[in-house]
């Protein structure tokens, strides 16, 4: 029959006792180290711009996110629940407005969206396309020249009449201040011919309004 000193079972005892006591420690700190409940979702973008419109069987989706200098515009084109275009760009400034329309009278609609410049010009700016059933094309606005452009420092709008993209701005004279244009408001005129780009076809300036 073995014998067993007391020294021997006691010193087993306490070895026992150390390594239970490292495993509830490392097992502890595992467990405080976790922070199950932290936020992982991001920030929400915020919308600034958001419409819809229509032209015959295509419809348009136009938003834009972000409220700073530089945004996001995302464009989606569906027909006959047929999605045919996506994209999102970076653009400068903010969207005023979008329209749908057929300004050469073909089977083709166009997307006109319009953005305003950042900065105190707040200079205008066409994203356009023209949607057909195999693709699209993109419409830029020509640059304004000669007559037409004498006293332009921004400040543009834009709408849709008829057959014509019409884009009005106030004409400012060699000494007005950037807050006080004097020269009345000109609106440009512009056309598209079946399968062409916009082009300008005149101009006209009306007189300023009496303060």
């Amino acid at each position: 029959m073995k014998q067993y000193s007391f020294q021997g079972l006691l010193g087993g005892f306490l070895v026992g006792l150390a390594v239970v006591g490292s495993g509830c420690d490392s097992q502890r700190t595992a467990t405080e180290g976790a922070n199950p409940t932290a936020p992982s979702a991001e920030a929400t973008v915020p919308i600034s711009f958001q419409k819809e419109v229509a032209q015959d069987d295509y419809r348009f989706s136009v938003q834009t996110t972000g409220t700073g200098t530089s945004r996001t515009l995302s464009l989606t084109a569906v027909k006959d629940s047929r999605e045919l275009f996506k994209t999102s760009v970076p653009i400068e400034g903010q969207v005023s407005d979008a329209v749908a329309t057929n300004l050469n009278d073909d089977k083709y609609p166009e997307l006109f969206v319009f953005v305003a410049g950042a900065g105190s010009g707040s200079y205008g700016r066409l994203v356009g396309y023209e949607f057909m059933n195999q693709g699209h094309r993109p419409l830029n606005l020509p640059e304004l020249s000669g007559p037409a452009a004498a006293g332009y420092m921004g400040h543009d709008e834009f709408r849709v009449e008829g057959r014509q993209l019409l884009r009005s701005f106030p004409v400012y004279r060699p000494d007005d201040p950037n807050s006080t244009p004097s020269g009345g408001i000109r609106t440009v005129t512009y056309t598209m011919e079946p399968g062409m780009a916009l082009s300008v076809i005149g101009f006209n300036d009306a007189p300023a309004q009496a303060q």
